[in-house]
C-alpha cells in the first residue's frame, strides 16, 4: 500500500481516532480515582472535589460551539491534532498544579482540549463510512470510552496509591502528547463523501444552522435524552469510588481496580452490542436506534437499585456490571441517530450544539451538586438519585422514535451543502 493510500485509510482512521479516544477518557476520570487522594492532601471539602470536575465540564461545554462551526468550516485533522496536544499537557500540568486553584485551572484547560477533539471526530468518521454502517463503527470508536475510563480507574487508583496523586496525573497525560503528532501524518477524507444524495445550502451563521438543527426533531429528543443521561453518569462517574470507600470501605486500589475491570468489559461488550443490535433491528424497524438505545436505559434502574441499595459484594458487584452494560448499549445508536438525520455539512456543528447543552446542562451541575449534598446526608441517597434518572433518559427516547423516522426518511431525499456567506 502507497503512503498516500495508507493515510487515506478508513481503519487506520478508525482506529487513531478510537486509541485516542481511550486516552481522553483516561485524562477524565483519573481524578475521579484520586479524587479521595485529593480531597485529603489539600484540605477541600467534597463541594470543592465536585466543583474539580464540574468546572472541567463547563471549560468543555463553552468550548464546543467555537470547536464545531471551526470543524464545519476547516481542516478537522489539525483541530483534533491540537485538542490532543492541550489536553495531554493540561494534565501533566493538574500534577504540577501547587494548589486548589492552580489545579482548577488545569482541569479547565483539559476541557478545552478535549472538546476540540470530541465534537469533530463523529464528522470524520461518519466520511468513512456509509450510513448503514455508521452505527457499527460508531459502536467500536465508542468503545474506547470505558476502556479509557477503566484505564483512568486503575491507573489512578493503582498509581495514586502507591506513588501519589501526582504522579498518577504524569502517567495519564504522557501519551497523548506523542499520539498527537501522529494524526498530522493522516489524510482528512472529503467531507460528505458517503452521503448519496445532497440539496440546499445551509449558511455557517449560528441563527440559519440552529434553525436546521431544530427543523429535525428527532435531534431535539435526542439532546434532551443524552443531557439527562449526562447529568446522571457525570456524577456517578466522578463519585463512586469514593462511594466504595466511604459506604463500602472498601480500600482505594481495590475500589478503583474493581469498579475499572467491570468498567472495561461491560462497557465495550455493550457498546459493542448496541451497534450490532440497532443495525439488526434496523432491518424491521427504522427508528432502531431510538428503540435499542431507550429500552436499555429503561431496563437498567432495576440493577442501579441493587448496586447501590445491596450490601453484599455478591450483590453489587454484578449489579453493577448488567448496569454499565446496558448503559453503553446506547452510544453507537445515539450517535449514528444524529450523524444519519444531520448533513454531512452540518455534523460537527450538530455534535457540538449537543456535546455543550448535554455538558453544561447535565454533567457541569451534578459532580458538584451530588458533593454538596453528601456534604450533608452522605453520598447514599444523592448516587440513588442520580442512577434513577437513566430510566427517565430511556422514556425520552422511547417517545420519541416516531421522530427519527420521519427525519431519516427526509434525509434520504436531502442532504445540505454548506455555503459559507452567512456568518
Amino acid at each position: 500500500m502507497s503512503a498516500s493510500r495508507w493515510s487515506q485509510s478508513p481503519r487506520l482512521i478508525l482506529g487513531s481516532l478510537t486509541t485516542l479516544n481511550a486516552l481522553n477518557y483516561l485524562d477524565r476520570y483519573v481524578s475521579a480515582a484520586t479524587l479521595p487522594l485529593i480531597l485529603a492532601d489539600l484540605a477541600i471539602s467534597d463541594a470543592q472535589g465536585g466543583l474539580l470536575q464540574s468546572l472541567f465540564i463547563v471549560a468543555y461545554s463553552l468550548a464546543c460551539g467555537p470547536a464545531g462551526w471551526l470543524g464545519d468550516a476547516g481542516k478537522r485533522l489539525r483541530l483534533v491534532a491540537s485538542g490532543v496536544f492541550v489536553w495531554s499537557i493540561a494534565t501533566v500540568a493538574s500534577g504540577l498544579a501547587p494548589t486548589y486553584g492552580w489545579l482548577l485551572l488545569a482541569r479547565a484547560v483539559i476541557g478545552i482540549g478535549e472538546a476540540s477533539y470530541a465534537v469533530v471526530t463523529p464528522s470524520l468518521l461518519s466520511d468513512c463510512y456509509p450510513a448503514e454502517r455508521r452505527a457499527r463503527m460508531l459502536g467500536i470508536f465508542y468503545a474506547a470510552i470505558p476502556i479509557g475510563s477503566a484505564l483512568g480507574y486503575i491507573v489512578g487508583g493503582v498509581i495514586g496509591e502507591a506513588h501519589g496523586w501526582r504522579a498518577a496525573f504524569f502517567v495519564a497525560g504522557a501519551p497523548g502528547a506523542v499520539l498527537a503528532f501522529l494524526l498530522l501524518l493522516l489524510t482528512e477524507p472529503a467531507r460528505g463523501s458517503q452521503d448519496s444524495v445532497h440539496g440546499a445550502a445551509t449558511p455557517l451563521g449560528l441563527a440559519p444552522s440552529l434553525r436546521a438543527l431544530m427543523s429535525r426533531r428527532s435531534y431535539a429528543v435526542n439532546t434532551a435524552a443524552q443531557i439527562i443521561y449526562t447529568f446522571s453518569m457525570g456524577g456517578l462517574a466522578t463519585w463512586m469510588p469514593t462511594y466504595f470507600v466511604r459506604e463500602r470501605g472498601i480500600p482505594l486500589t481495590s475500589a478503583a481496580a474493581t469498579f475499572g475491570l467491570l468498567l472495561v468489559v461491560a462497557g465495550f461488550a455493550g457498546t459493542l452490542l448496541g451497534g450490532r443490535l440497532s443495525s439488526a433491528v434496523a432491518r424491521r424497524h427504522p427508528s432502531a436506534d431510538f428503540i435499542v438505545s431507550g429500552w436499555s436505559l429503561a431496563m437498567s434502574i432495576v440493577f442501579t437499585l441493587f448496586a447501590v441499595l445491596a450490601p453484599q459484594p455478591a450483590v453489587f458487584w454484578p449489579a453493577i456490571f448488567v448496569t454499565l452494560l446496558l448503559l453503553f448499549v446506547n452510544i453507537g445508536p445515539t450517535n449514528a441517530a444524529m450523524a444519519n438525520v444531520l448533513p454531512a455539512e452540518l455534523r460537527a456543528r450538530g455534535f457540538a450544539v449537543t456535546t455543550l447543552l448535554m455538558h453544561l446542562l447535565g454533567d457541569a451541575a451534578s459532580p458538584w451538586l451530588i458533593g454538596v449534598a453528601s456534604d450533608q446526608i452522605g453520598l447514599r441517597v444523592p448516587i440513588l438519585v442520580a442512577g434513577c434518572l437513566l430510566a427517565a433518559a430511556g422514556a425520552v427516547l422511547l417517545a420519541g422514535r416516531a421522530t427519527l423516522e420521519t427525519d431519516l426518511e427526509a434525509a434520504r431525499t436531502t442532504v445540505a451543502t454548506p455555503t459559507r456567506s452567512a456568518r
